[in-house]
This record gives structure tokens, sequence and C-alpha cells, in this order.
């Protein structure tokens, strides 16, 4: 089927693929985080029918190798021919390409920006899925850009309570007023508890800092996608009885991200702070502290949580 995007969201994928730190196809259009317009259909299409308002799960699985066999279909063999906005081109576009399998409506209160967050979502639920939790888990997540507020409703909905570590001032007041209820912020982890039992790490660089602070049997959940390098002591990680746990895109947890996102479980109009028309990309990437041109990103450039490209 085509899709008429009306929604892009700019992620920390596409951040890190402009940084050089992510490996992409060159030349590639970014873009995997959509919501759109059905406008046409192949004969053979059932599930939808032009004009129907629909989300884009973006990753690809093939359901037969062996990796899809064995319920790992964020991992599918073919993946790597077929990312969407990674090897192949993405959604930063007024049409895309999909089949069925990848499509789900979304309900009519729902505006196309909101139904944006359904993957990043998914991608939070994975991750939890991942873990062994219990609701009175002393609790960080690090990093307060989307993927670390979608993490922390994600926790609140499970009964969690507990603190996001920020260094940038400007998301430090932005995301103060947008935690779930209960929830702290602290712009160091100087104010944060030395014993905990889980760290969320949405940067990519606080693993030396979480292993440390962790307490024997504490779990890291790690999902950042940067070049930092750290060390690891193997006897620590024995003696301790800790886990280092990482995770990428959406394994059967698309559904349920695109439900709660319908019944507003998640406060996605608030989270989306920023929609842009999508000729307008490069005022959206500075408002995240990107420069396209120079390729470099500041964090204290930053004036915006979620950025949404509109067409």
């Amino acid at each position: 089927m085509l899709v008429r995007i009306r929604a892009t969201g700019i992620c920390g994928t596409d951040l890190g693929i402009v940084r050089g730190e992510y490996q992409a196809r060159p030349g590639v259009v970014l873009g995997h985080e959509s919501a759109g317009e059905v406008a046409r259909v192949g004969r053979a299409v059932r599930a939808v029918r032009p004009g129907d308002r629909v989300v884009i799960d973006p990753t690809f699985f093939c359901g037969y190798c062996r990796m899809c066999r064995s319920l790992r279909p964020n991992h599918c063999e073919s993946k790597a021919e077929r990312e969407s906005g990674v090897s192949q081109d993405g959604t930063f576009a007024h049409y895309y390409c999909t089949d069925e399998r990848f499509v789900h409506r979304i309900a009519d209160q729902v505006s196309f920006a909101e139904a944006s967050l359904t993957e990043p979502l998914s991608c939070a639920l994975t991750g939890l899925e991942q873990l062994r939790l219990r609701a009175d888990m002393d609790t960080v997540v690090a990093g307060a850009g989307p993927m670390g507020m979608l993490y922390c409703y994600a926790l609140a909905a499970r009964g969690f309570v507990g603190t996001m570590i920020e260094q940038s001032t400007g998301r430090l007041a932005l995301c103060r007023r947008l935690l779930p209820s209960g929830w702290q912020i602290s712009p160091t982890p100087d104010e944060v508890a030395d014993s905990l039992d889980l760290v969320v790490d949405t940067t990519g660089a606080a693993t030396s800092w979480a292993l440390r602070s962790l307490r024997r049997g504490g779990q890291l959940l790690t999902i950042g996608l940067n070049s930092t390098r750290c060390e690891l002591q193997p006897a620590l990680l024995a003696d301790r009885s800790l886990s280092i746990v990482g995770s990428i895109d959406s394994i059967g947890t698309f559904s349920l991200a695109r439900m709660m996102i319908d019944t507003g479980s998640i406060p996605a109009q608030q989270l989306v702070t920023n929609e842009l028309p999508l000729d307008q990309y490069e005022q959206g990437f500075a408002l995240l502290g990107m420069d396209l041109h120079k390729r470099q990103r500041s964090l204290g450039e930053i004036r915006a949580l979620k950025v949404v490209l509109t067409s």
C-alpha cells in the first residue's frame, strides 16, 4: 500500500545518523516514526482501505528466518536491507510504501502527531519486557529525551516511581512539568541514591556510573545508540549479580503502544512539544540542538522535547 505521510517524529537515531555515529546507507531518506492516511492499496490488501488513518510499524521482519521463528523479529536476517530510514528510504517524505502487516488503524480522536509516538513507545515497552520488574525497585531513568519520558510513563503505568537525570538545562525545565505523578528530575547523578535496583540508560553514556550505583542484583537497561566506550569488570558483575540488558526496536508491543496512546494512558499531546512543516526540517533539527551543516549537536542548544514534521 501507499501511505500519505502526515506526521513523522525526529528520532535520536536520526540524530545519530547525521552525526555519523550510527551507520546508514549514504543518501538515505531518514524517518521512521510515522502516521498518515492510506492513499492506495494493492488488490490483496484486506486490513485497510484508502482513507484509513494509520500508524506505521517501521521494523521490517520476514517471518521466515531463524530470528523471526525464534521470536526475535527485531533482529530479522532481512532487516539490514529493509530498515526504514536506515538502509531503505524512510518517512521524511510525502508518501511511503509498505504492506498491511505493518500498519495499524488509529482512533479518530488521536492526531497524526500523537500517533507518531507509537513506535518509540513500543520500543520502551519491549525494553521493559526484558527485565525482572518489581514496583518497589529504586529506579532511575537517565536522559530526559522522548525515550526517557516514554520509559518513565511506561514504568509509571506499572506502578513505578523514580528519578530522571538530565544535564540539559533547557530540557530540565521543560520535562519537570511533564513527568508522571511522583517522579522527580535531577541535573546530576550526585543527588540520586547510590543504591539502585534499576537504571534505564537512554543516553548510552551512563553505563559506568550505573554499574557503580546498582545494589546487588541490580539491572541496567541500555538503549542509547552512540559510540561511548566503558570498561567492565566481569568479577564485579558476577560477585554482585548485576545484569546488563540491551534492547532495540519492538517485539510484539506495537498494538499495546497504540492502545495506550489511543486511550490517553500516555500524554502524547504534551510530549510533542513542536510541530513543523516537513520543509522546515532544518529548524526542527536545530530545536534538538543539531546543526545539520556542521553535523554537530550541542546539548545547550536543545529547546524542545519531541519535534514532529508534518505534511
